[in-house]
């Protein structure tokens, strides 16, 4: 049997399954069945049998076996699942309330973004501005440094002390 017809095959196997089990199995995973199978009429599967008791292909076993792994492994679809579930238990009013709340959340964490984003523009301006005059304090110093000592003593009393270093 060719891989197209075992997933023809797996297509009749898990048309059999009860609706919960079905709605379990993902869009993609149907997609690629039916993008890959080849109808076959010689490939039967009869429901009233169980699947060990039939002529099942290993190919067939192989991709099953991945599938219910897939299943019973994938973390979002299982969580997508208890969300529902959980939201089942909500009504209307309720749910609305938690969407509006939410949302407030969600323009609270916005808003907060903002300021952090305006904090940070604010105080790289200002180490900007403060190194700006360091410079220039530093040039006066220096300025001030180059006159005789005589005129500094008498117009730049305590000179050192007052000049930031």
């Amino acid at each position: 049997m060719t891989k197209e017809e075992s997933l023809y095959q797996v297509k009749l196997i898990l048309d059999n399954l009860n609706d919960e089990d079905y709605e379990k199995i993902p869009d993609e995973i149907w997609d690629y069945i039916y993008e890959n199978m080849e109808y076959n009429p010689n490939i039967t599967v009869d429901e009233d049998k169980p699947l060990l008791e039939q002529d099942i292909d290993e190919k067939t076993y192989d991709f099953l076996e991945k599938l219910i792994y897939n299943i019973e492994h994938n973390p979002v679809q299982n969580k997508v699942d208890s969300k529902k579930e959980d939201l089942e238990n909500y009504d209307k009013e309720e749910l609305i309330s938690l969407i509006k709340k939410y949302q407030t959340e969600n323009s609270k964490i916005s808003k907060i973004k903002d300021l952090i984003n305006e904090y940070k523009e604010n105080l790289s301006k200002n180490i900007n501005e403060i190194n700006n005059l360091k410079e220039t304090n530093l040039k006066y110093h220096e300025n001030i440094k180059k006159c005789p000592k005589i005129i500094r003593k008498i117009f730049f009393r305590d000179f050192e002390e007052k000049l930031l270093k």
